[in-house]
């Protein structure tokens, strides 16, 4: 396989399994007979492996010069960490299998990411639509995880997920071995002053807020429609409405982010996510409302992620990416995971705090659109004079 089609599988086959687990794991964890709270709790936990997890993982990938084992490593203590969820023997081995699964399934976007961006010439153009190839994985089991559910009920989803698990293996080891090595003249970056920059403190803390407003989304949408009378294929179709105006948005991602300043692009992206919240908590009883809600995924999540990671590809020297992509999926996906994942099984009281979670939700995205509002327009390369001149981006 060409190194474009290992890419592609490989996102196909990561989104895939979060196909399975983000939309559906608050069902199987009903079903397994936990409460919102122990539900909360789990997701808070296992999200929090995101934070260490691609920092460390990261670390491992710089001393041994090989991001793609490191990835394989990880896939493959991943899938022994799944096998847990065949086991209904409590809560306790369940959270240490998914605990597990998470930490080592954490080794695996960031290298990828650098991995796409390195074969790719890092061509956000090309990106965004080999990035798709993970949106159409993400959907397909959307779609085919919702009708599972109504004919199969929740005990589908172990079995689901590890196939595509399985998956990812055969993709990585198809995918050829690189490494990033600092040029000669290229200026190493501690990361410890990175918060003394105040551009990227910005971006990162609007980018943490955006990723928080996501958990009850996440975490409980499932639920939320089943509450509300939508059948399992609903939902499906709902959320697969969402990931299909995602893959339109990242096929055309590359010609919307142009020479576009990120506060306008991304002030935009949290405007209109603070929107859908708002109508996904208030009118989700009106189905032609909801489904218009989900169109909105495509500024939430697609057009907000492809200035995410122009962003990290641009301010991070070459050899550093890798740690600068682990750095923003710890922190953000991480960090801003585990905190709404904790806020959301707190503020949901099995169902009868949906429109609080939304609402604090839509919240959260209004400061993160004032937070963008302080970014200049041009963003230079950290380490880089003032003397140099950079295209604004």
């Amino acid at each position: 396989m060409q190194p474009t089609q290992s890419l592609s599988l490989a996102y196909l086959a990561y989104f895939a399994v979060l196909g399975v687990f983000v939309p559906y794991i608050g069902i199987f964890l009903d079903h397994r007979g936990l409460n919102s709270q122990q539900i909360g709790t789990l997701l808070a936990i296992v999200t929090a492996m995101r934070i260490v997890g691609p920092n460390l993982w990261s670390l491992l990938a710089a001393r041994r010069g090989d991001p793609v084992g490191v990835m394989r490593l990880g896939a493959v203590l991943a899938a022994l960490g799944w096998c847990s969820t065949f086991i209904d023997a409590g809560y306790s081995l369940l959270l240490l299998g998914l605990v597990l699964y998470s930490l080592c399934w954490t080794a695996i976007l960031p290298q990828l990411e650098s991995a796409a961006f390195f074969y790719l010439n890092n061509d956000t153009g090309r990106y965004s639509k080999v990035r798709s190839a993970g949106s159409v994985g993400y959907i397909l089991l959307v779609v085919g995880s919702g009708m599972a559910l109504e004919q199969l009920g929740p005990g589908f989803l172990p079995g689901g997920a590890l196939l595509f698990l399985l998956l990812m293996l055969l993709a990585l080891w198809q995918l050829p071995a690189f490494s990033l090595k600092a040029a000669p003249a290229e200026i190493a970056i501690k990361f410890r002053t990175l918060w003394v920059h105040r551009p990227f403190v910005l971006f990162m803390l609007a980018a943490f807020l955006l990723q928080l407003s996501f958990a009850p989304f996440y975490g409980f949408f499932t639920l939320y429609c089943r509450d509300l009378g939508y059948s399992g294929t609903a939902s499906g179709l709902l959320i697969a409405l969402a990931v299909a105006a995602e893959i339109v948005a990242f096929y055309y991602a590359g010609k919307i982010l142009g020479q576009r300043s990120y506060s306008v692009l991304l002030g935009l992206c949290y405007l209109l996510t603070a929107l859908r919240w708002a109508v996904v908590g208030w009118f989700g009883q009106e189905p032609w409302i909801l489904a218009a809600s989900m169109l909105l995924h495509a500024f939430s999540f697609a057009v907000a992620h492809s200035c995410a990671m122009q962003f990290i590809q641009q301010f991070f020297p070459p050899a550093q990416r890798g740690r600068g992509q682990a750095l923003y999926a710890g922190l953000i996906y991480g960090g801003g995971g585990a905190l709404g994942a904790y806020i959301a099984g707190w503020t949901w009281q099995d169902g009868a705090g949906s429109q609080l979670s939304f609402s604090w939700a839509a919240v959260a995205c209004l400061v993160a659109f004032a937070l963008v509002q302080g970014l200049p327009r041009v963003i230079r390369p950290i380490g880089v004079s003032d003397a140099v001149t950079q295209p604004k981006i």
